[in-house]
């Protein structure tokens, strides 16, 4: 991740995180409150988040039991 720049743009688009994802960034979701975030520790708002998650190059990473719809962490497929 050495060739992004660490600090934060002032407004994450759905196009900007799926190019943080291209290089090597996973989307994650915790509960309780609902955050999603990249693993850089960017915070992404929940209607972002649906946006990348309808891309169709990216794919849940299977970490859940149900399907990959479901899933918490997401990945730009290869």
């Amino acid at each position: 991740m050495s060739t992004i720049s660490t600090t934060r743009p002032a407004r994450l688009t759905a196009a900007r995180v799926i190019k943080l994802m291209h290089a090597a960034c996973v989307l994650r979701c915790s509960y309780s409150p609902t955050v999603w975030a990249l693993d850089n520790g960017w915070e992404v708002s929940a209607p972002v988040a649906d946006k990348v998650m309808t891309n169709p190059n990216v794919t849940g990473a299977g970490d859940c039991l149900f399907g990959p719809e479901l899933s918490q962490t997401f990945r730009v497929k290869n």
